[in-house]
């Protein structure tokens, strides 16, 4: 059988040839990019079977816009996502909004590379279940927070102010406080200590999405 060829889209670089090495002993053929456009050039030049994605890419588009780019491109294309973020949300894209067939894993759920294999093995066969799907993990870590608690989380991630979020969201900063609090109720962060709340609440979020200050989502 011929190699089935991949796409490694990573910005780690150590993690990038880490995965290639893996995918190349497993007999893929393989090439890697650090960015969207990169990514975009080799697609077009080598046409591959599946991509490796992850999301978070630094600045300019992310890994969800390059997966549209692919669906709409070569629909058949298998995309595994191997990323640090819990779920779609935490870049404001709506879980529902994933394209079909997909397989998501985070890095840190990963306990071994045999895992990304299966999972892209399954995703070129059409065959993904819930198993390669760990945005739908119910046990995921942030994985009970709302909506609103993430935008604030973020902002506040970017250095913003209570005040700030409060003209961003269009809402008063007693709202923009209360969202505080019950974010970091949900993620664990002690609210008793006012000066270290919202240090260690960034602090958390930040170590559990790995998310850049350059991101999109920034």
């Amino acid at each position: 059988m011929d190699s089935r060829y991949v796409l490694i889209v990573e910005d780690d670089s150590l993690l990038r040839e880490l995965l290639a090495t893996a995918l190349e002993s497993w007999g893929y053929s393989v090439q890697t990019a650090s960015n969207v456009a990169d990514a975009k050039r080799l697609f077009k030049l080598s046409d591959p079977d599946g991509v490796i994605l992850d999301i978070d890419l630094g600045p300019g588009p992310n890994g969800f816009d390059l997966a549209q780019i692919i669906i709409s491109t070569a629909p058949a294309t298998a995309i595994v996502f191997l990323t640090h973020l819990p779920d779609s949300r935490f870049v404001e894209v709506d879980p529902d909004g994933l394209p079909a067939g997909i397989a998501y894993l985070r890095k840190s759920a990963l306990s071994d590379l045999n895992l990304l294999q299966q999972a892209l093995d399954v995703t070129m066969r059409g065959e993904v279940s819930t198993n390669y799907r760990h945005d739908k993990d119910k046990n995921r870590p942030f994985g009970n927070l709302t909506k609103k608690q993430i935008e604030v989380l973020r902002l506040m991630s970017q250095g913003k102010s209570n005040a700030q979020i409060a003209e961003i969201r269009g809402t008063t900063v007693k709202a923009v406080e209360d969202a505080i609090r019950r974010a970091c109720e949900a993620i664990g962060v002690d609210n008793s200590v006012d000066g270290n709340t919202r240090t260690a609440a960034v602090a958390k979020y930040l170590s559990v999405t790995g998310v850049s200050k350059y991101s999109k989502a920034d």
